[in-house]
C-alpha cells in the first residue's frame, strides 16, 4: 500500500510539471525586436556630456538603437536638459531624435518643445551642435512667454552669449503693459 502511495504521488508531481512546463502561452513570450540594425536597443536610455568636469547636457529616451559603426543612437520620446552658466536650465522635450555619440551633437524633430524660465518654443526639428553650445531650428517656430508671442521660419540660439538670429516672416506680439 505503501509503495502504491509512493507511486501515484510521484506520478501526480511528474503531470504537475509536465503540464506547468507545457501550459506556457507562447503569447506571454516577449516580442522579438524589429530588425533595423542596430547594435544595440536600450530602454530608458540616459547620457550625460560632460565638458570640463561641467555638466553640459543631459539626455533620457524611452528607447535608444545604438548603432556602433556610425556612432549614433536614434532615440525616441526624449528629454534633454542642457546647463546654462547662470544655473538656469533649459529643458528640450520631442518625439523623436537622434545622438551622434562622438560630437555629442543632437539632433530632435516631432513635436519639439524647448522651455527656459521665461519662454517656451515649439517647432518640428532642432539641431544642438555641442562644441559650439548653438541651437539651430530649420523649420517654423513659435515662441510665447508671458507678455509676448514670436513666430519666424527659423532660429539660431548661442546658449553661452544668449543671442537668438530669427529668419523670415517674423511676426511678435507684445503685452500693451511693456515699456519700451
Amino acid at each position: 500500500m505503501l509503495i502504491v502511495a509512493i507511486v501515484l504521488l510521484a506520478g501526480a508531481i511528474a503531470a504537475l510539471f509536465i503540464n506547468f512546463r507545457y501550459s506556457t502561452n507562447p503569447s506571454e513570450q516577449p516580442e522579438i525586436p524589429e530588425d533595423t540594425g542596430a547594435t544595440l536597443s536600450i530602454s530608458r536610455f540616459a547620457h550625460t556630456a560632460m565638458k570640463n568636469g561641467k555638466k553640459e547636457w543631459t539626455l533620457h529616451a524611452d528607447t535608444a538603437r545604438l548603432f556602433s559603426e556610425s556612432q549614433k543612437a536614434a532615440l525616441s520620446r526624449l528629454e534633454a536638459v542642457f546647463f546654462m552658466e547662470n544655473g538656469e536650465q533649459i529643458t528640450m522635450n520631442a518625439d523623436r531624435g537622434e545622438v551622434d555619440m562622438a560630437s555629442k551633437n543632437l539632433r530632435a524633430w516631432d513635436n519639439v518643445v524647448v522651455h527656459s524660465p521665461e519662454y517656451t518654443l515649439k517647432t518640428e526639428t532642432l539641431n544642438y551642435t555641442y562644441d559650439s553650445r548653438i541651437l539651430v531650428i530649420d523649420a517654423p517656430l513659435e515662441i510665447t512667454g508671458e507678455t509676448m508671442a514670436f513666430t519666424a521660419d527659423s532660429a539660431r540660439y548661442e546658449m553661452d552669449d544668449k543671442t537668438a538670429f530669427f529668419e523670415g516672416n517674423i511676426e511678435t506680439w507684445l503685452d500693451n503693459t511693456i515699456d519700451l
